[in-house]
């Protein structure tokens, strides 16, 4: 007989009065979001805390959690510094906001909707009981392993991190938190039609992405953050609200000007530090670097490489950046990045632009595709070193060879009085005669495609509506 000594407890959820099953205390609990939170810190982007639009969403955060069903938690707000549509919140009541998500929101009471919905996955434990779970089964494979050879101990933290991010806490856990971020608002004197407002904008924005993945040839994904879209939420959320109906929110504040002053100046997409997609061309101010692609190319940056690849097509580049520790030329870093590998077509000793830069083909295995041929080159700049490749199928490079050229000729420094800086939100007062493809016309090169779409998004409308004469939208320049 094998006795299993497991320690579990039951405990009363704030927010729900249900019986939750958890295998934390509360000051574990804080402790593992303090943890958690530091994580994030070190590999998430964050606006300082005094930065301006930190201070507001503060000041907006702490109003709603003084009415939630926990307010003796000390609760910090963050900001984000990138052009995710997200938002999540960590155990104790660490509340993450990106700068994308909030660039889309406008007026207070929406602002308001998402921190809510945050601040309830707190207040509901969502993350305690993910991980309480995760622990209980962690539990159970090490038992199983005295007699099975099964691998266990995964960072249940990293795990956790991952969860609150990327994945999210569940349909449920998200549905829940859906209607407690309406009772919060209620509760705190904002008008919970803004949830309605959110849902819509989040709704128009998934369907533009979908249609810029689709038009690329990429897998369309689905939404599962605060306030998804489902055939069923949003009668769900109204029927919340008029359940909420009787209290002092109904009808409450909204303060769209509010809202939209204090998102003007910021960046529309990546920040400098990151570097800015703006159209067919890529500039990284800090880095100090700059390329242009041809038409028909599908450019993501994201935090660890740029990425793009040619429309419907197998036919792919990826620029990443390495510090250099030693001197290395820059044919020495392609056999470091590529050892075992022949090369072949090999261009060394060559400059570009005033950069040391060196080039080879390669034949193997890549991303998306398994027999693939690579054109790489090596730019040197100072300590720096950046690898662009760029491959397809063998027997198609002879085609996309010359696009291939014209990528890597256009590589060179950053001028911030030749390329520009990163777009940004503006305000603009909306003139008779206007239109969302009017707006489109001058700034389609910094949006892309589907631009008239995505500046109504940004206002919070469909591209069929315009606004009133005089009214304060958003603009990107």
């Amino acid at each position: 007989m094998l006795a299993v000594l497991t320690i579990t407890g039951c405990a009363t959820n704030p927010a729900t009065n249900s019986s939750d099953f958890v295998m934390m205390s509360e000051k574990q609990e804080l402790a593992l979001g303090q943890q958690a939170a530091a994580e994030i810190a070190k590999q998430l982007p964050l606006l300082d805390e005094k930065d301006p639009l930190v201070v507001y969403i503060d000041r907006i955060g702490q109003k709603l959690a003084a009415v939630s069903d926990r307010p003796e938690l000390f609760y910090r707000f963050h900001v984000v510094d990138d052009a995710t549509i997200n938002a999540f919140a960590l155990p104790g009541g660490y509340i993450y906001m990106h700068r994308g998500l909030l660039n889309h929101m406008n007026n207070e009471a929406e602002l308001a909707a998402v921190l809510g919905h945050e601040i309830g996955h707190v207040t509901a434990r969502h993350s305690v009981k993910q991980y309480s779970k995760a622990q209980a089964y962690q539990q159970g494979m090490a038992v199983a392993s005295i007699f099975l050879p099964i691998p266990y101990g995964s960072n249940l933290l990293t795990d956790l991190v991952a969860m609150a991010v990327i994945k999210g806490y569940g349909r449920e856990a998200e549905s829940q938190s859906d209607e407690l971020a309406i009772r919060y608002l209620s509760r705190a004197g904002y008008d919970p039609q803004a949830v309605t407002g959110i849902l819509k904008t989040l709704k128009r924005l998934s369907d533009i992405k979908n249609k810029e993945k689709t038009d690329a040839g990429d897998k369309v994904e689905e939404y599962h953050g605060a306030f998804a879209s489902h055939p069923e939420t949003e009668k769900r959320i109204q029927d919340v609200i008029a359940q909420n109906s009787h209290t002092q929110g109904r009808h409450g504040l909204v303060n769209r000007e509010a809202m939209l002053k204090a998102v003007d100046g910021y960046p529309y997409g990546d920040s400098p530090e990151q570097g800015a997609v703006i159209g067919r061309r890529f500039i990284h101010p800090d880095l100090g670097i700059q390329l242009t692609f041809p038409d028909e190319w599908v450019i993501t940056n994201t935090p660890s490489s740029l990425q793009a690849r040619l429309r419907k097509q197998k036919v792919f580049f990826m620029m990443q950046l390495k510090e250099l520790s030693k001197r290395q030329t820059p044919e020495e870093i392609l056999r470091d990045t590529f050892p075992d590998r022949k090369m072949f077509g090999i261009i060394n000793n060559d400059t570009q632009a005033g950069m040391a830069h060196a080039q080879a083909l390669i034949r193997m295995s890549a991303p998306h595709v398994s027999q693939a041929m690579i054109e790489s080159h090596v730019f040197l700049k100072g300590r720096q070193a950046f690898l662009l490749s760029m491959w397809c199928e063998r027997d198609l490079f002879k085609q996309y060879r010359d696009q291939f050229a014209t990528i890597a000729r256009s590589f060179g420094p950053y001028s911030k009085q030749h390329d520009g800086g990163v777009p940004r939100i503006k305000l603009y007062k909306w003139q008779a005669g206007d239109s969302w493809q009017r707006l489109s016309s001058r700034n389609h090169l910094i949006l892309g495609r589907f631009t008239a779409e995505k500046l109504a998004a940004l206002n919070g409308m469909d591209v069929k509506a315009q606004p009133a004469v005089g009214q304060l939208i958003k603009d990107v320049q």
